[in-house]
């Protein structure tokens, strides 16, 4: 009877083991060290540090003033990469996307 207890025990523990694992939730990633900057046209992003993606969102308006507004985004990076979009005219506005 002993034996029953103790296997019994141990079985319930198991099940409680797994279903707090199996709901954990996933962690979050944070970025630090996130700069943005532009040169001439272009718009670049990068962070430094953290983990995650981050990607860099640029607005302008296009050489072609019936076009009007534009709106680009650049490839989604991990850490250390930069991150970098082209306006095809006046570029009036940039900010960092972070994916993940």
């Amino acid at each position: 009877m002993r034996r029953n207890r103790v296997t019994a025990a141990s079985a319930t523990a198991l099940l409680t083991a797994s279903l707090l694992v199996g709901s954990a939730s996933p962690a979050h990633a944070t970025l630090t060290g996130c700069t943005a900057w532009h040169s001439g046209n272009t718009a670049y992003s990068q962070c430094t540090g953290g983990t995650g993606r981050q990607a860099i969102h640029a607005e302008g308006l296009h050489v072609n003033p019936q076009v009007g507004y534009i709106y680009r985004d650049g490839d989604p990076v991990g850490v250390g990469e930069i991150s970098s979009a082209y306006i095809s005219g006046t570029l009036l506005g940039y900010r960092i996307i972070l994916l993940d």
